[in-house]
C-alpha cells in the first residue's frame, strides 16, 4: 500500500535528496529530447552528458565515503557513523555513551572522545575525499564524451562525404548537404548535510561545463540550462513552498511548517482533540529553561512525551537500526525502540517542533470556537501542505523540463546559422584543412 504520507514527507524535506533527483531528472529529459530535436549526434552526446553526470551527481559521493569508512575508518578504528558535531558539547558527549543503544557502541564513543582531533581530522577529510573524486570522475567522464563524440562525428562525417561522392559519380551532378530545419560552520554545514554536498557538485559541475565547452553554441546552452537548474533546485523551489506555507497561515490560519508525516498522522489528531499535547508542551518548556544538556536527556527519558514522538517521526532523532548481515542487503532493517546517539540531534529543531506544535494548537482552537470539527480542520491542514509540495515540485518540473528545453531548441532554430550540432561543424572544418574530405 502507498504510504501517501511519507511521499510527502520526503518531497517536502529540504535534507532529502529525492526532490532534487526528481527536479534533474526532468532536467536531463527535457534537455535530451531538445537536444534530438535538433540532431541525432548532437541527442547522443546530451543523453550520455545527463546520465553520467547525473549518475556522478547522486551517487559519486556517498559512493566514495562508503569506500573511506571500510578503509580509513577501519584503519584507524573509528565509528564512521558516530557524528563529530557531538563533540562540540562535552555534556552532551557524555550523554551519548551513557544513553548508547548497546555496549558495542557505547565503547566506540569511549575511543572517539578519547581520540577527538583524530575523529575530525578523519571526518574532515573523508569530506574532501569524497567531494573531490566525485568531482574528478566527472571531469573524467566529460573528457571521454568529449572524445567519444568526436570520434563518432568524424567517421560520419566521413561515411557521409563517401556516400556523396558515390552519388556524384552516378548522378554526375552536385548536390548540396541539407541544412537543419527540424522543430525545435561552513564546513560542518556542507560535510553533514547531503543537499549542501549537492551544491559542491553542481557547482563543480556547472563550472566545468562553462570552462569546457567545446563551442560558443554549447557555453550558451550550459549557461541557460545550468542557471536555470541551480535556481530552481536551490532557491525557487524552496521559496514557492515556503509562500504558499505563508499563504495557508495567514489565508486560512493554517501552520503547515511540521513534517507531513507528522501532520497525516492521526495521532496528532487525536493528542489535540483529547488535550494530551498541553501535557507534552508544558513538560517540554519547563526543560527548555535548564538548557541543551536537561533537552537532549529529556529526549531519552520521555519517549512518550509529543514533542519526542514527533521528532523521531520527522527523523530530527533518529533510531538505531539493527545491523543487517552481508547476505541481508536487500532486507529491511529494523528499526528499534533506541535512540543512536552517534547520530547528531539538531535541538534547535527540536525546539522547533516545539514552536510549531504550539501555534497549530492554538489554530485549532480558535478553529473549535468557530464551530468547525477536528476532521475539517486536519482535513484542510494536510490538503493545504500537500498542494505547497506539489507546487515546488511541480513548478520546478515544468520550468526545467519543458520550458527550459523549448527556449533552447527555439533559440537554436530562430538563429538558423546555428541550427546545425556546432561540434560537427568545427570538426567537418577540421577534416577538409587535414585533407581528410573536400569542402
Amino acid at each position: 500500500m502507498v504510504n501517501v504520507a511519507a511521499i510527502y514527507s520526503t518531497l517536502g524535506n529540504p535534507d532529502s535528496l529525492v526532490p532534487l533527483l526528481i527536479k534533474d531528472s526532468a532536467s536531463s529529459a527535457g534537455m535530451t529530447a531538445g537536444s534530438f530535436i535538433t540532431g541525432k549526434e548532437e541527442g547522443q552526446d546530451r543523453f550520455i552528458d545527463e546520465a553520467g553526470t547525473e549518475a556522478i551527481w547522486l551517487l559519486g559521493i556517498p559512493a566514495y565515503k562508503e569506500i573511506y569508512n571500510k578503509t580509513i575508518y577501519k584503519l584507524f578504528n573509528l565509528d564512521s557513523k558516530f557524528d563529530v558535531r557531538n563533540l562540540k558539547n562535552k555534556d552532551i558527549l557524555e550523554k551519548t555513551k551513557q544513553y548508547a543503544p548497546n555496549d558495542e557502541i557505547k565503547l566506540n564513543i569511549e575511543k572517539i572522545a578519547k581520540k577527538q582531533q583524530l575523529t575530525k581530522n578523519v571526518a574532515f577529510y573523508r569530506f574532501l575525499a569524497s567531494t573531490g573524486l566525485a568531482i574528478a570522475t566527472y571531469v573524467g567522464l566529460t573528457k571521454l564524451k568529449h572524445n567519444f563524440t568526436e570520434q563518432k562525428i568524424r567517421n560520419n562525417i566521413l561515411k557521409e562525404y563517401n556516400q556523396n561522392q558515390e552519388k556524384d559519380k552516378k548522378e554526375n551532378t552536385a548536390s548540396k548537404s541539407p541544412s537543419f530545419k527540424g522543430v525545435g560552520t561552513v564546513v560542518s554545514d556542507f560535510a553533514f548535510s547531503p543537499v549542501k554536498n549537492m551544491w559542491l557538485m553542481d557547482g563543480a559541475i556547472t563550472t566545468e561545463r562553462l570552462v569546457d565547452s567545446r563551442t560558443p553554441q554549447e557555453f550558451t546552452g550550459y549557461a541557460i540550462k545550468e542557471a536555470s537548474l541551480l535556481l530552481m533546485l536551490y532557491y525557487v523551489g524552496g521559496k514557492i513552498q515556503e509562500l504558499c506555507e505563508k499563504y495557508a497561515n495567514k489565508k486560512f490560519n493554517r501552520s503547515i511548517l511540521l513534517d507531513a508525516r507528522v501532520l497525516e498522522n492521526k495521532e496528532l489528531q487525536k493528542s489535540f482533540e483529547d488535550g494530551s499535547i498541553l501535557k507534552s508542551l508544558e513538560e517540554f518548556s519547563k526543560i527548555k529553561e535548564k538548557g541543551d544538556t536537561a533537552i537532549y536527556e529529556f529526549l531519552h527519558n520521555n519517549p512518550d512525551n509529543h514533542i519526542v514522538k514527533y521528532a523521531k517521526q520527522s527523523e530530527i532523532i533518529k533510531m538505531y537500526k539493527q545491523p543487517k548481515k552481508w547476505y541481508e542487503i536487500f532486507k529491511k532493517s529494523e528499526v528499534t525502540d533506541k535512540i543512536d546517539t552517534r547520530e547528531f540531534i539538531d535541538l534547535e529543531d527540536i525546539k522547533g517542533v516545539d514552536k510549531k506544535l504550539s501555534t497549530l494548537y492554538t489554530q485549532f482552537q480558535d478553529s473549535i470556537k468557530k464551530g468547525e470539527t477536528s476532521d475539517q480542520f486536519f482535513k484542510q491542514v494536510k490538503k493545504l501542505k500537500r498542494h505547497s509540495i506539489n507546487m515546488n515540485i511541480g513548478t520546478s518540473i515544468f520550468v526545467l523540463g519543458i520550458l527550459t528545453p523549448a527556449i533552447m531548441v527555439a533559440k537554436r532554430l530562430w538563429k538558423k546559422d546555428n541550427a546545425e550540432f556546432q561540434t560537427k561543424s568545427e570538426i567537418r572544418k577540421q577534416m577538409i584543412e587535414e585533407g581528410i574530405i573536400k569542402a
